[in-house]
């Protein structure tokens, strides 16, 4: 599993490469301004000068810039082989050219491996004291200057390595670092989800699934035995064993830990069409499903809460509400889908409602993000909003 590193943890050295870029703009700016401002320095020089500082900073802009991150070792022995004599031979065609060579040396200890950079180091410190003989002549003070510069570039060359390597460490030590959190949260949440899962099928199982078989058997001999032509009476019982087989085969599903029936062979408005259609007869009520838009699909969790959701509420009505009319609107708007059940019956105080179904209505609409209002001031009416 790849895992990134925070914004605030990430390699430092590739945090402070603008720095860097923006630390050699301002030098090749200096460099640059120097040649029209600098009264000794010839036509020659200064046309000659400009070109081999445009060539440099190109040749940086288009190689060095991505090689200060760290790593790239092949192209950074490319870039230092153009790099290394561009800047001194600068510095050979005008003195104040010694500017630039301030970022040769991080840029040779950044971008090569260790044999490379103190071979590189060598070749630098000795072309730029023989660049240096040329303005000021051999003398003790050159070489002094060079003796100081094989003994502190390498220094400065080793720290710079040494910053390099451990922020790069520091840097995967946290990305794995993230990566072990996070799997170990995965594996908590799977763990705990589990145990979970398996008490609730260790209860259906043990309790509805064997319930509603018992009462499954006992309609289908009661059916056997009535008299044909007590009609509403089988048909209330062929209701009754309706509810109870696909009461049974929820539970089943529970157990199984896949879909509700409904929506297995169905899609959500038609399984809401179902239940709409089902509660009409069986309470002599006038319901109606409308649904407005153009259905979308939603992810299986949200059509399992608008499912819930209106069995809960139809549920609630059947026992409660005494109503004489039901809607159910389920409208697919631009950013949310809206369930809305409404009853003429009773109302009751949501306040002081203690029971379990709407506690449990408001927590599986708040898994998936979306928002839950009741209304029982006049009738019930019970809005459920689901961002898509």
């Amino acid at each position: 599993m790849v895992v990134n590193a925070p914004a605030g943890e990430r390699h430092e050295w590739k945090r402070v490469a603008r720095g860097w870029y923006l630390a050699y703009g301002v030098l090749a700016a200096i460099t640059g301004a120097l040649f029209f401002v600098d009264d000794t320095v010839s036509p020659a020089q200064r046309w000659g000068g400009l070109v081999v500082l445009v060539a440099l900073c190109c040749w940086y802009a288009a190689i060095g810039t991505k090689l200060m991150h760290g790593g790239g070792h092949g192209r950074g022995l490319l870039y230092v082989s153009l790099a290394l004599p561009l800047t001194v031979g600068l510095y050979a065609i005008v003195p104040f050219g010694a500017v630039m060579l301030c970022m040769l040396y991080p840029h040779i200890w950044s971008m090569l491996r260790l044999r490379q950079a103190l071979a590189a180091t060598v070749v630098g410190v000795i072309a730029t004291a023989l660049a240096m003989v040329r303005w000021t002549g051999f003398s003790v003070d050159v070489l002094v200057v060079a003796i100081a510069g094989m003994l502190v570039a390498p220094v400065l060359g080793f720290w710079i390595g040494r910053i390099i390597e451990q922020s790069k460490r520091r840097a995967e030590l946290i990305a794995e670092l993230a990566a072990t959190r996070a799997e170990l949260a995965e594996l908590s949440r799977r763990a705990g989800a589990m145990a979970e899962r398996e008490r609730l099928a260790r209860e259906i199982h043990d309790t509805l699934a064997q319930g509603f078989t018992s009462v499954l058997l006992l309609l289908e001999a009661l059916e056997t035995e009535l008299g044909k032509d007590d009609r509403a009476a089988l048909g209330h019982l062929h209701n009754a064993r309706k509810t109870a087989q696909e009461n049974l085969a929820e539970a089943r599903a529970m157990v199984a830990a896949s879909g509700p029936p409904h929506l297995r062979d169905a899609s959500l408005p038609d399984a809401l069409r179902q239940l709409v259609d089902r509660i009409g007869p069986e309470l002599a009520v006038e319901s109606r499903l409308v649904v407005t838009g153009e259905p979308r699909p939603l992810a299986t969790s949200g059509e399992v809460v608008l499912l819930r959701a209106t069995q809960e509420a139809l549920a609630n009505v059947r026992k409660h509400a005494k109503a004489k009319h039901v809607d159910v609107v389920l409208a697919y708007e631009s950013a949310e889908v809206v369930l809305r059940i409404a009853d003429d019956g009773c109302g009751f105080d949501p306040v002081r409602a203690t029971g379990f179904g709407l506690v449990s209505m408001r927590e599986r609409v708040a898994q998936v993000g979306g928002e839950m209002h009741v209304d029982a001031v006049a009738g019930t009416v019970v809005r459920v909003a689901l961002p898509l």
